[in-house]
C-alpha cells in the first residue's frame, strides 16, 4: 500500500470536512459605477453555511473595515452576545487613493453646509452621499442576490463612519433596520449632525429603528468641540424625538479613549440589542405571493401544520392550519404570504415541533416569497420523537 498516498487522501478529506464546519472569510471586489473606483469588502460566513443550504442569515454591515480589526471584532463578539450565529458579517472598506489624492473621509463626511471646502477636513470630504449610493445600489443588492440573506440589516461604525451610518438614516430611511454608533463626531460642519436629528422626519421610519451611541472621552480633554455637540443629541434623543419609531441607547466610556473604546462599546450594545431586537425586525410587504409550500414527513401518520409570522401562517399558532396529505409521506400547501415569511412545521403543538433539514435544525424556516413560488422541505425529526 501507498501510505503517502493513504494519508494524503485522508487529510483531503478531514480537510473538506473541517472546512465545510469553519467559519469562513472571503475578499471580493467591486467594479464600482456609483463611486467610478474599484472597492473591496470582507465577507464572513458562519460555520455550516454551506451545510444548512436553507438557512437564512441578517447581515451585519461593518465600516471602516480597512481597519481588519474592526471586522474580526464584530463577527467574534457575534458569536459571544447573539442568541444564534445566523449572521453574515460584510466589512466595508474605505482606503487611501494615491492616483486620485481620495481617502477614507471622502467616503463618510457630505459636502459642507457651512464651512468653506476647500478647508474642510482638508478637502478630503464631500462624498458621502456617492458613498451611500455605493452601499444602498451595489453592496446590499450584491449580498441579497449572492447570499441567502434576510431583510434585516445592521450598521456599525467607529468615528466618522459612526457619522457616517446615522447621516444615512436621514439620508435613506430604512436602509437599515439598527446603528451601531461609536463615538461618533457630532460636531463637523458646525453641529450639522445635531441639526439634522432635531429636524429629521422620524414618521420616514417604516418601522421602529434601534439607535446606539456611545462616547469615551473625546471633548474631555481633546476635540473640545466634541462635546457640546454630543450633550445636545443626548439631550434630544433622551428628552424630544417625537416618534415611537426610534429606540435610543447611550452609554458613556469615560474611562476610555477613542480608539480603545470599541471593544467594551460594541460589547454593551450587542448586549442592549439582543435583548430587544424582536422589536426592530422589518414589518411585512404589503404586497402578497402565492407559494406552495412541499413536505417530506418521516411517517406515513404524521398530519402536519405549518405556524408562522402572519395570519396566513396562523400568527404562531401551532395547530391552525393544517397542510394537505398528498402521499404517506408527501405534504402540501398553497398559501398567499408577504415577504418575508417564516414558519415552522408541528404536528398540531410546540411539542412536536419539527426540524428541516438543511436548515439548522430547530431555526425557523425563512423565505423570500418575492423571489420564488415553490419550496421543497424535509422533516429531519419530531420535537417529541427525538
Amino acid at each position: 500500500m501507498n501510505f503517502r498516498f493513504f494519508f494524503l487522501m485522508l487529510f483531503l478529506a478531514f480537510s473538506s470536512v473541517f472546512s465545510q464546519e469553519m467559519p469562513r472569510i472571503e475578499e471580493i471586489t467591486i467594479d464600482s459605477k456609483q463611486l467610478n473606483q474599484q472597492r473591496h469588502m470582507l465577507i464572513y460566513t458562519p460555520s455550516y453555511y454551506d451545510d444548512n443550504s436553507l438557512t437564512h442569515y441578517e447581515v451585519v454591515y461593518v465600516f471602516d473595515a480597512q481597519s481588519r480589526e474592526f471586522f474580526d471584532l464584530v463577527h467574534s463578539l457575534l458569536n459571544f452576545t447573539a442568541p444564534s450565529s445566523n449572521f453574515i458579517v460584510v466589512g466595508i472598506m474605505s482606503t487611501y487613493i494615491e492616483s486620485l489624492d481620495y481617502s477614507r473621509n471622502n467616503d463618510m463626511l457630505p459636502a459642507p453646509l457651512h464651512e468653506d471646502p476647500k478647508t474642510f477636513y482638508n478637502g478630503y470630504s464631500g462624498n458621502a452621499d456617492n458613498f451611500l449610493g455605493y452601499v444602498e445600489k451595489e453592496v446590499i443588492p450584491y449580498m441579497y442576490s449572492h447570499y441567502r440573506t434576510k431583510h434585516s440589516r445592521i450598521a456599525i461604525g467607529h468615528s466618522l463612519s459612526a457619522s457616517f451610518i446615522l447621516y444615512s438614516m436621514f439620508k435613506s430611511p430604512n436602509l437599515f433596520d439598527a446603528y451601531f454608533a461609536i463615538s461618533p463626531n457630532f460636531a463637523f460642519d458646525k453641529e450639522r449632525m445635531v441639526d439634522e436629528f432635531k429636524q429629521f422626519d422620524y414618521q420616514k421610519l417604516a418601522h421602529k429603528n434601534f439607535v446606539y451611541l456611545s462616547n469615551a472621552d473625546e471633548g474631555i480633554n481633546y476635540w473640545k468641540e466634541w462635546l457640546p455637540a454630543r450633550n445636545k443629541v443626548y439631550e434630544f434623543l433622551n428628552n424630544s424625538v417625537p416618534s415611537d419609531k426610534l429606540t435610543s441607547v447611550i452609554k458613556e466610556f469615560p474611562e476610555e479613549s477613542h480608539w480603545p473604546t470599541f471593544a467594551p462599546s460594541l460589547m454593551y450594545g450587542f448586549k442592549s440589542y439582543f435583548k430587544m431586537r424582536d422589536e426592530f425586525l422589518p414589518n411585512l410587504s404589503s404586497k402578497s405571493y402565492e407559494v406552495t409550500i412541499n413536505l417530506k414527513v418521516l411517517n406515513k401518520e404524521d398530519d402536519v401544520y405549518i405556524t408562522g409570522n402572519q395570519q396566513a401562517l396562523g400568527n404562531w399558532n401551532p395547530s391552525e392550519v393544517k397542510m394537505q396529505r398528498i402521499s404517506d409521506f408527501q405534504r402540501s400547501i398553497k398559501l398567499n404570504l408577504k415577504s418575508p415569511a417564516e414558519f415552522k412545521f408541528t404536528r398540531g403543538n410546540w411539542e412536536t415541533e419539527g426540524g428541516v433539514k438543511l436548515n439548522g435544525g430547530s431555526d425557523n424556516v425563512y423565505i423570500n416569497p418575492e423571489k420564488t413560488s415553490s419550496f421543497e422541505f424535509e422533516i429531519s425529526y419530531w420535537a417529541d420523537k427525538e
